[in-house]
């Protein structure tokens, strides 16, 4: 099912070159009931015997504390000597599921030039993977996620993106450049707190879609009252087209 703000939507026209596009990972661009990048890792059996073992226990310890969890799960990796090949292997075996239309839609928006900035508290490596083994890795996307320097190139961990710390990320004075001339946002997420990937300033030149999956008839009146569009039961990205001229 579609639920549409008309009022808002109806007054937002998104056009090539006047938008940009905010979105979430995992159950956003991925399905509902998809696991989450961390997961790839976990069922992917590559990381030793007792990773899962340990892995719950980093979770049990932090089930609260985002930043501590993302941390810990970090130095695991490094523990566990993460690399390319390993990220490659988990991602092939993976369950892991673009939403339907989900490919469709980033190819389009790569053909408009609409700046793609996917905002996720999972790990952007296995994120960067997935989207290259689905022909979906397009210069138009730019990633800030969690993630762990497993060449040592200079690059530092990152452990602080959460769900609550998504309005707190800094952009590249590229891509900050590239976005300050858009007049309206597009944003996607599948929880309320997503919609804080948005500023304050730029709520009004946003359209907001959240994907409602579980527990439908619970929430429909609180994501209703969020977003201006939900979409219901692993609805698909071809759900929006209409509102992209």
């Amino acid at each position: 099912m579609k639920y549409i703000n008309s009022k808002k939507v109806d007054g937002i026209k998104l056009m090539k070159g006047n938008f940009y596009v905010l979105m979430d990972f995992d159950r956003t661009l991925t399905k509902g009931d998809s696991i989450s990048c961390w997961r790839v890792l976990y069922y992917s059996d590559l990381l030793g015997d007792d990773f899962k073992q340990r892995y719950d226990e980093i979770h049990d310890k932090h089930s609260e504390t985002w930043e501590d969890r993302f941390k810990e799960y970090i130095n695991l990796l490094h523990e566990k000597k993460l690399d390319n090949e390993m990220i490659k292997g988990a991602v092939r075996k993976t369950n892991l599921q673009l939403r339907d239309g989900a490919k469709e839609f980033l190819k389009k928006m790569n053909d408009m030039n609409v700046p793609v900035i996917i905002m996720s508290c999972s790990i952007r490596n296995v994120i960067k993977e997935y989207l290259k083994a689905n022909d979906c890795d397009y210069n138009n996307i730019y990633i800030y996620s969690n993630y762990c320097d497993i060449e040592r190139k200079g690059e530092r961990d990152i452990y602080s993106v959460t769900p609550h710390s998504k309005n707190r990320i800094t952009f590249s004075k590229e891509l900050n450049d590239m976005i300050v001339t858009k007049e309206y946002t597009l944003l996607f997420g599948d929880v309320v707190d997503d919609i804080n990937m948005a500023t304050k300033e730029r709520k009004e030149n946003t359209i907001t879609v959240g994907f409602l999956d579980k527990k439908i008839e619970e929430n429909l009146a609180l994501y209703q009252s969020a977003f201006d569009i939900v979409l219901t039961n692993n609805a698909s990205f071809k759900e929006v087209e209409d509102i992209i001229k």
